[in-house]
């Protein structure tokens, strides 16, 4: 296999061979939180402030429609008149950042996937953070173009669904509740078992050195025979990672009436303004907390499950080690 190694003396793929793939996943993130974490924290800080700056960026560019607005509806307020503001600039600065954003994330958290999959598997020493992460970051590239096609081939597909119900309720009326159900019950399945099947990419191109399409076969090779076990494994670690998400949203909540109070004053009372602001603050706390929560535990069980997929192949895992370990 592609990138395979020697067995180097101490490593921990024999304990990763255990019995329960999340409970392995736990005992191994337990031998040594503080690695995974201060991993994680590298990963969603740089993030966190790369995404802070193009929405501050995309503000900026957005604040003449904002004033503009304002203007507007001011207006109509002395003239007793209804107001219906104009949101296509917004629209476009939205359509402009909203790729930037995804691109930005899916850089960071494919190193930061790779530097997680490389504590896993290989003999590490405590102090190897900085190395771990330098490691990573050299493989950046492959590891942001597999997490980049992932989602493209993912969302492509439920994107397509999505236009395609829509389409069917223009063209056909009459018959889009049931045409809506049919494609509801295609696509679902289709998107889920495209999802799963692509779930160890990242693992794969971390401890083999692929490229993004051969670590997207990879992963459905590896996966094919074994959908119902993986999606047992997989389908646990989203569950979790929407409902940290929804919590800290729900406790984020405090946050948006600060960063409305902030965003009225930096901008003269502009109302429009000040709820666009107030509307983000707490998604973006929630979307880092949670990255940063959840991510060393997923990226941990993907990395077990991907030794376990690998070694019922009679296969063993790629091995990745760390000079002077």
């Amino acid at each position: 296999m592609k990138g395979t190694t020697g067995q180097p003396a101490g490593t921990r793929e024999a304990p990763l061979l255990g019995p329960g793939v999340l409970r392995t996943a736990l005992r191994t993130l337990a031998q040594r939180p503080g690695l995974a974490y201060r991993l994680a924290l590298r990963g969603t800080a740089w993030a966190t402030l790369a995404g802070t700056v193009v929405l501050l960026l995309a503000l900026a560019a957005s604040r003449p429609a904002f004033t503009e607005m304002q203007r507007e509806a001011d207006l109509a307020r002395r003239q007793e008149d209804s107001y219906v503001p104009d949101t296509e600039v917004l629209l476009l600065v939205s359509v402009g950042a909203l790729p930037v954003l995804l691109g930005l994330a899916a850089f960071a958290f494919g190193v930061l996937h790779t530097a997680h999959s490389l504590a896993v598997v290989a003999h590490v020493r405590p102090a190897a953070v900085g190395e771990l992460w330098r490691r990573a970051r050299r493989q950046a590239g492959r590891s942001a173009a597999v997490q980049a096609c992932r989602g493209v081939l993912v969302g492509g597909l439920a994107l397509a669904g999505a236009l395609l119900w829509s389409l069917a309720d223009v063209v056909l009326p009459a018959a889009e509740p049931v045409l809506g159900y049919v494609l509801l019950g295609l696509l679902v399945p289709a998107v889920l078992t495209l999802r799963v099947g692509l779930a160890l990419a990242p693992a794969a191109a971390a401890l083999e050195g692929l490229g993004a399409t051969a670590a997207l076969q990879r992963s459905w090779r590896l996966v094919r025979g074994a959908w119902w076990r993986t999606t047992v494994c997989v389908a646990p670690l989203a569950a979790l990672t929407v409902a940290a998400y929804l919590t800290l949203r729900y406790a984020a909540e405090p946050t948006d009436r600060a960063a409305h109070a902030l965003a009225m004053a930096v901008s003269s009372g502009n109302t429009y303004f000040a709820y666009t602001v107030a509307q983000l603050a707490p998604v973006a706390f929630a979307l880092s907390l949670c990255a940063l929560l959840t991510l060393p535990f997923t990226h941990t069980a993907l990395t077990v499950l991907y030794t376990r997929r690998c070694a019922e192949r009679g296969e063993r895992a790629g091995e990745v080690g760390i000079p002077g370990s």
